[in-house]
């Protein structure tokens, strides 16, 4: 049976909230940075994301604050839960920041997570139907992160959740996101391409730490991820550390992920990766224009110092420019897109680019979030401005 636990936070809009929430019965998730308890409110399912590590959690807790209070604004649903009268669209392929509190000795987030991470699937997605939506799910994430100007940097086997139920593709876990253009820097646990194992599928660009931050990073993620639920036993990585895509048996499948693999300039975009699958997003699916590039994060910031008793920094006004003649992120319009979920749901070479696609040899990795405890039955988060810490009294 379920027992009903207080939670008191501040909503996405600074305000405090307290709820009586179904959690979930057994242990909670716990890993060596974040204790995950789940539950049920208002029939959303939710994850309660607690920051146990030090610093070394408190930083990316606050980053995903930061990032998930920034997609809110873009929607314009800062201010209203889903359940609420005046509650705006959100997208259902992003986990959504439900609240947070920062200035307690585990400080922690309150996220919507729908459906189970894609590494606790228990075999290959084979159904035209679930490949399709899962594809889709995934490219229509990836472009609306791309016109909010984020890079997730983690896609990996537990932070995307499919919902078999509603057939939903969902990216969650925001804590190590950054925006486009920023340098890179190694978020991998291989130190070369060429030993990618089946668990690590980051860029051979942002294994080696080079460059800056663009959207192919999470394409190239995101292609791994697919060839992940349609490979029997995994991944299959091959010479140079270039992902398999023959081993799926699914020869249609090299044509929607051509140039997937490839380097950064000769990779397509999420919205070719959209269009191959017979998809296409209407343009009332993308996140409002931002004029000030920055200001979503300077807010973010803002908010979070505030909650922390800490006086936000002054800052000189910034000019506004006028909007684009075309939607945020450079995308062409789009015509409409199919049906998404209408309502809450609780059903769970050189520089790594070999050129021969002759691939052999999968291994293992250490994912640096890998749990230590099962899941429940829901399953298991950009600004990068990382607030300055204050010391909290009994905590050092």
């Amino acid at each position: 049976m379920s027992d009903l636990e207080t939670l008191t936070f501040r909503r996405p809009d600074g305000s405090k909230a307290v709820w009586e929430v179904e959690m979930d019965p057994g242990p909670p998730e716990e890993t060596r940075n974040f204790r995950t308890r789940r539950g049920l409110y208002q029939n959303f399912p939710i994850a309660i994301r607690y920051a146990i590590g030090g610093e070394n959690a408190e930083l990316p807790l606050e980053n995903a604050i930061a990032t998930g209070l920034r997609m809110l604004r873009r929607f314009d649903a800062d201010r209203h839960f889903p359940w609420e009268q005046g509650a705006t669209y959100y997208p259902w392929q992003l986990s959504r920041l439900f609240g947070y509190e920062v200035d307690r000795d585990e400080p922690f987030a309150i996220t919507a997570e729908y459906g189970v991470p894609i590494e606790h699937l228990s075999s290959p997605l084979v159904s035209p139907d679930d490949l399709g939506k899962f594809a889709g799910g995934l490219a229509r994430g990836l472009i609306l992160l791309e016109q909010l100007g984020i890079s997730h940097r983690q896609l990996r086997g537990n932070t995307l959740h499919w919902d078999p139920t509603s057939r939903t593709l969902q990216i969650n876990r925001f804590e190590y996101a950054r925006r486009l253009g920023e340098p890179r820097s190694r978020l991998a646990q291989v130190p070369t391409p060429a030993d990618r194992t089946p668990r690590e599928w980051a860029s051979p660009e942002q294994i080696l730490g080079r460059g800056f931050i663009d959207a192919g990073d999470d394409l190239y993620a995101a292609g791994c991820a697919l060839l992940s639920v349609v490979t029997p036993g995994d991944l299959h990585v091959g010479l140079g550390g270039r992902p398999d895509v023959a081993a799926s048996g699914m020869p249609w499948l090299g044509q929607i992920l051509h140039g997937v693999f490839d380097a950064p300039d000769a990779r397509p975009t999420a919205t070719e990766l959209l269009r191959r699958l017979g998809q296409i997003m209407g343009a009332d699916e993308s996140p409002r224009h931002e004029p000030d590039t920055l200001a979503e994060g300077r807010r973010a910031y803002d908010q979070l110092m505030a909650a922390k008793g800490q006086p936000a920094p002054a800052r000189p006004a910034r000019p506004s420019s006028p909007p684009p003649n075309e939607p945020p992120g450079g995308h062409p319009p789009f015509a409409s897109g199919p049906d998404d979920p209408t309502g809450p749901r609780t059903a769970p070479g050189q520089d790594g680019y070999p050129t021969p696609h002759t691939m052999t040899g999968p291994g293992a990795s250490t994912d640096p979030e890998t749990l230590t405890r099962p899941p429940s039955s829901h399953g298991g988060s950009t600004s990068s401005m990382r607030p300055e810490k204050r010391r909290r009294r009994g905590r050092r």
